[in-house]
C-alpha cells in the first residue's frame, strides 16, 4: 500500500493544545512486506483482527519526504512487528504510530476519514499478525508446589 500521509511527532507543547489543531507536514508512505501472502491474508476484512499465519514473514512502513523535488527517507524503515498502532476515541481522524524500540511516536492521518481508516487497518492488521506478542509463551512454573517436601 502507498499513498500520502500527514504527520508530526507529539511533544508536550502540541499534545497540551487540545481543542487547537496541530501542525502536520506532508509525507509519501509505503508499506512494504517481505513474503508471499497465503489464503489467511485478509487486511481488508471488516472482522477482528487476531494473529494467526498469513504468509507475510516481515513487514515495515518506509517514511519519504519531499524537498525541493528531490525525494529522501524521513527515517530509517519502522518494522512493523516493532510497532503498536492505538486510536484515541476522541480523535477519528488520527492515529497513532509507536515504536518498541526506538521509543518514537508519530501521529499520522490521511488526507481524508476514509483514507485514514484504511491506513490505520492496514497499520493494525500487520502489526498485530507480525507482533512479538503474538506467539505464545511457555508456562511458568508453579514455584509453591516443591516436590523434595513430599
Amino acid at each position: 500500500m502507498e499513498g500520502r500521509l500527514l504527520y508530526t511527532q507529539p511533544s508536550d507543547h502540541n499534545w497540551r493544545r487540545g481543542g487547537r489543531t496541530i501542525k502536520l507536514m506532508p509525507i509519501n508512505a509505503i508499506i512494504v512486506t517481505l513474503g508471499k501472502p497465503n489464503d489467511n491474508y485478509n487486511p481488508d476484512a471488516d472482522d477482528i483482527v487476531f494473529p494467526r499465519q498469513n504468509g507475510i514473514r516481515d513487514a515495515s512502513l518506509v517514511l519519504l519526504k519531499e524537498k525541493s523535488g528531490r525525494i529522501s527517507l524521513l527515517r530509517e524503515p519502522m518494522y512493523l512487528d516493532r510497532c503498536v498502532l492505538c486510536c484515541e476515541s476522541d480523535w477519528d481522524d488520527y492515529f497513532e504510530l509507536h515504536e518498541i524500540t526506538t521509543k518514537d511516536t508519530y501521529i499520522l492521518k490521511g488526507q481524508d476519514g476514509e483514507q485514514t481508516k484504511m491506513w490505520y487497518k492496514q497499520l493494525q492488521y500487520h502489526c498485530q499478525t507480525l507482533g512479538c506478542w503474538r506467539k505464545r509463551r511457555n508456562a511458568l512454573a508453579n514455584i509453591m508446589i516443591n516436590r523434595n517436601c513430599t
